[in-house]
């Protein structure tokens, strides 16, 4: 971040994180965000119709639709 001068960041591992980094990150929880698989593509889900055509062209996704029961599990 301080390369870039930038006032935020955004640190993505597809594998997650250690405790450790965790815990050094939420001293910091205003200036980096750490996000993990589940993070990033709850991010692009919600958000996927925002981005710009380009973008989309370059991950195509489908909505797909199920039938979602109310007996539990």
């Amino acid at each position: 971040m301080a390369d870039f001068n930038a006032d935020q960041g955004l640190l993505v591992a597809w594998s997650g994180f250690k405790g450790t980094v965790r815990t050094e990150a939420r001293t910091s929880h205003f200036t980096i965000r750490l996000w993990d698989a589940t993070d990033l593509l709850e991010a692009v889900f919600a958000h996927y119709l925002e981005l710009s055509p380009e973008l989309r062209s370059r991950m195509p996704l489908t909505r797909a639709w199920a039938v979602a029961t109310t007996d539990g599990p």
